[in-house]
């Protein structure tokens, strides 16, 4: 640091006025911050519940996560990902409920909307009538969305330490996510996932669903909540196949997602000598590289990845909902024609899908593979090309697929140009429409 001794020295009672108003400020602000953060906690901690998956063998707690009272007649609202393995192995797990004063009893799902992470519990009709005395507060939904940096607190169980209140700031919805999401500047924690967050009139604004770390957490909106509880209460009962209600979910989401997305002019950028897709909407993500500036390298390379950030849970091992491109261009370099083949096939032959699947979930991937010729932008000259198709079958969401799609050329010794994309949760006709329009506009120029 540099210091201008010639500077005039401040009078020493200017600083200590000066150091006073500091500290009648700031502790101001903290202290009123702190308040709400207390009253809050004080108004709404009887309304706020821990969320226990118990096996049912041992009697122990197998997971946790929170939840939270949405009407008086016991209905609770809590993220999907944290009853999933009870509603789909009932045999094994059932779900329980403690509130802050220590009542406990057991909860029945009765929908969910999967797309959100969101799911309703109901306290079980046999005690809800105790419950109902013992969990005295309703929390409000918020009717409209909140300001763009006003404070929020998100409260839940994290880490089963007891209900726990997480201060931070509400910045809107996440603009690189097809499915809104609330980003909110505060650290949720393991136990957290389905606790509501509130504004400062205690109102519920999101749901607790997941963190990326370093302060960077995200809510469901609680618009979506809204939706799921007005469509529970127009069935007025709980649901009998929760698969179907599910497969009902994936189909309609991807139904509007690939319209949306078949129905854009696909922006293109130059990868080598190849035109490829670029990011198709703000919440697709490219990044890329090449080593043509590497003295050293063998083969020249450049390649782009492009990927979707959003995830559909779906259990602890499969996930859907993922949209991601690929694209490769390689030249020879220093490599003979022999050397160069055998990279070239070893690369192709990597290719996997983008999802996170087990075996028990999927079928087995069926390919249909075909030697085709495929004109370049300006027509002349065709290009020879190897195609592979490849679909795998949900096994409990009839219409639905993962697809992968892999393309390369196969008629220059010295150069070649791989395309490559992969679906999670697609019907058959999209993902027809989908290889279609990719093959349109990724070739080599």
């Amino acid at each position: 640091m540099i210091i201008n001794r010639n500077r005039r020295q401040p009078d020493v009672i200017s600083l200590a006025f000066l150091l006073m108003v500091l500290l009648l400020m700031f502790p101001s602000a903290v202290f009123a911050q702190s308040n709400s953060a207390r009253a809050l906690f004080a108004d709404n901690k009887a309304g706020i519940l821990q969320i226990r998956i118990i096996d049912i063998t041992s009697g122990s707690k197998s997971a946790i996560g929170s939840g939270f009272v949405v009407n008086d007649s016991g209905l609770v609202a809590t993220n999907y990902h944290v009853v999933q393995i009870a509603a789909s192995k009932p045999e094994q797990y059932r779900i329980e409920y403690l509130s802050a004063s220590g009542a406990a009893g057991s909860l029945n799902l009765v929908d969910v909307d999967v797309v959100n992470d969101l799911a309703l519990v109901q306290i079980n009709s046999q005690v809800s009538n105790q419950a109902s005395s013992q969990i005295a507060a309703v929390l409000p939904l918020a009717a409209a969305e909140s300001a763009i940096g006003v404070p929020v607190y998100a409260l839940g169980n994290p880490l089963d330490l007891g209900l726990t209140v997480v201060p931070g700031t509400y910045n809107g919805i996440n603009q690189t996510s097809y499915h809104p999401r609330v980003h909110f500047t505060g650290s949720l924690n393991s136990g957290m996932s389905g606790g509501p967050t509130l504004n400062q009139a205690g109102e519920v604004v999101g749901i607790n669903v997941s963190t990326a770390g370093n302060q960077v957490s995200f809510l469901v909106p609680v618009t979506a909540l809204q939706h799921l509880i007005a469509e529970y209460q127009l069935r007025g009962q709980g649901l009998d196949n929760m698969a179907l209600r599910i497969g009902q979910q994936l189909l309609a989401d991807q139904e509007k997602k690939f319209a949306q997305m078949l129905s854009l002019d696909w922006p293109t950028i130059a990868l080598g000598k190849a035109t490829v897709v670029n990011e198709l909407s703000p919440f697709f993500r490219c990044w890329g590289g090449s080593n043509r500036s590497s003295e050293k390298a063998q083969l020249l390379s450049a390649d782009r990845t492009c990927r979707s950030e959003d995830n559909i849970y779906l259990n602890e091992k499969f996930s859907s909902g993922v949209i991601e491109h690929q694209f490769f261009w390689l030249e020879a370099g220093k490599l003979n024609p022999l050397q160069f083949y055998t990279y070239y096939k070893r690369l192709f032959s990597d290719f996997a899908a983008g999802n996170k699947v087990s075996e028990k979930d999927v079928g087995d991937y069926q390919c249909d593979t075909e030697f085709v010729a495929v004109n370049n932008l300006e027509a002349q000259p065709q290009r020879k090309t190897k195609a592979v198709f490849c679909a795998r079958a949900y096994k409990d969401y009839p219409q639905l697929y993962d697809v992968m799609f892999l393309q390369g050329t196969v008629d220059d010794a010295r150069a070649a140009f791989i395309s490559h994309f992969t679906l999670a949760g697609v019907g058959r006709d999209n993902a027809k429409a989908y290889a279609r329009k990719f093959m349109g506009v990724a070739q080599w120029r």
